[in-house]
């Protein structure tokens, strides 16, 4: 988890970092849209971000958009995902 988790806060900065916002500690319970001030934008480029730096997409594998709301939900559906595929025999040869 500590991948996809820091692969998630890097990703979090960056978008914080371009609005000129101050960056906060990332903590699980921070709400995307409330505590950091993401738009729809700001969040459709949160995923693309995510899906090049971890290459999966899980919301093209039926995780739902309307399910992610906090930083913490966020890192369990992608972690879910990379379990997912691991599970598939793609993480053990």
């Amino acid at each position: 988890m500590v991948e996809v988790k820091n692969g998630i806060e890097n990703a979090i900065k960056q978008i914080l970092d371009q609005k000129s916002y101050k960056v906060p500690e990332i903590k699980d319970e921070l709400r995307i849209i409330e505590d950091l001030g993401f738009s729809s934008l700001d969040i459709a480029q949160l995923i693309a971000y995510l899906e090049m730096e971890l290459g999966i997409d899980p919301f093209s594998e039926g995780a739902l958009i309307s399910s992610i709301n906090t930083v913490g939900s966020l890192c369990k559906v992608y972690q879910s995902c990379v379990d997912d595929n691991n599970i598939g025999g793609h993480g053990n040869e």
